[in-house]
Formats: structure tokens, C-alpha cells, sequence
């Protein structure tokens, strides 16, 4: 999922005004009737464009991308908590066996 706000580059809480005059100046700049042109970023800028400014379609994207975050933020905190048990056993087990073999 393309983040909509950093491809029309504006922030979260731009208002309609805001998401339209952004909208504009990168529809002139990427149309693909323009030299420079691109047809996939012209969608990738149109698609945005037409998300944002129904509040409809914003609201259910707001939602939909945090949850994602939160998503990623519990993979993140599980994926450290492994490491961490990971990194315990392991040397907690160096800690076992090198006192055994220095019979201590």
C-alpha cells in the first residue's frame, strides 16, 4: 500500500483545499501528454487524489493504514522479544558449558 499523503506530499491533516492545489501541480507535472510524462505515476497521483478528497474513502484509509502500523509495531515487538529469549539461552547455555569445562 502506497503511502497516499507522501505521493501527493502533504501532510496528514491537509485539508481539501490543500490535497486539490497538490493534486494539480503534480497532475501538470507527470500528465502523460506532457514531455517528462508518466502514465504510472499520473495513476499512482490520480488514485491518491481521488481517495483523499472523499471523506469516505479518507476515513476508511486513515483506519486501514493504522492499522497496518499497529500491525508491523506488534510483528516488530514480538520479532525483539525472540531475539532476546534467543540471545539469553544462548549465552546463558557459553555461561553453563565454559563453567563445566573449567569445572567451576
Amino acid at each position: 500500500m502506497s503511502h497516499f499523503y507522501g505521493v501527493l506530499g502533504i501532510p496528514k491533516d491537509a485539508d481539501n483545499a490543500q490535497v486539490k492545489s497538490a493534486f494539480r501541480n503534480l497532475a501538470k507535472a507527470y500528465h502523460p501528454d506532457r514531455r517528462g510524462g508518466s502514465e504510472q505515476r499520473f495513476r499512482e497521483i490520480s488514485h491518491a487524489y481521488e481517495t483523499l478528497i472523499n471523506p469516505a474513502r479518507r476515513a476508511a484509509y486513515d483506519a486501514e493504514d493504522a492499522q497496518m502500523r499497529a500491525m508491523a509495531r506488534r510483528r516488530l515487538l514480538n520479532a525483539v522479544a525472540t531475539m532476546a529469549a534467543s540471545f539469553t539461552l544462548t549465552v546463558s547455555s557459553g555461561m553453563f558449558v565454559a563453567g563445566w569445562l573449567l569445572g567451576v
